[in-house]
């Protein structure tokens, strides 16, 4: 049996949400296991140590032996177990696409949108962001 896989990710993030429920369709093996990384008890059950300010930043994903990835890195085992990712899996291990994923990720990630009321369809500024 493949190993399972949990992945810590940002609960607080709509786009975070949404790719969370984009993997369950495409996990019909059921080899990952999603676990909202704000949850501090959580996380520290799953990731003795890992702080939420990290989590914030990118998602990390922890495998059966307690070895710990991060962004990109993690996205690429997520790709490992899951069939239908294998494609993205073989890619996304050369060289030149592994650091062009790094870059992409990290991009991605920083740009989220986060702060205010946020459904998983939309994010509306908080009230002092509101420009005129």
């Amino acid at each position: 049996m493949m190993a399972q896989l949990v992945v810590l990710f940002d609960g607080g993030c709509p786009m975070c949400r949404r790719t969370v429920r984009r993997l369950r369709a495409l996990d019909w093996r059921h080899r990952l296991r999603f676990v909202d990384a704000t949850n501090g008890e959580a996380r520290e059950r799953i990731a003795p140590g890992l702080t939420e300010a990290a989590v914030l930043v990118q998602m990390y994903v922890v495998d059966e032996r307690g070895a710990r990835y991060a962004g990109f890195e993690g996205a690429l085992q997520i790709a490992r177990v899951v069939p239908l990712m294998w494609p993205f899996w073989m890619i996304g291990r050369l060289p030149g696409i592994r650091a062009l994923g790094h870059v992409v990720y990290r991009t991605i990630a920083a740009n989220r949108v986060r702060r205010g009321r946020c459904t998983d369809d939309v994010c509306e500024p908080a009230m002092g962001d509101r420009r005129v």
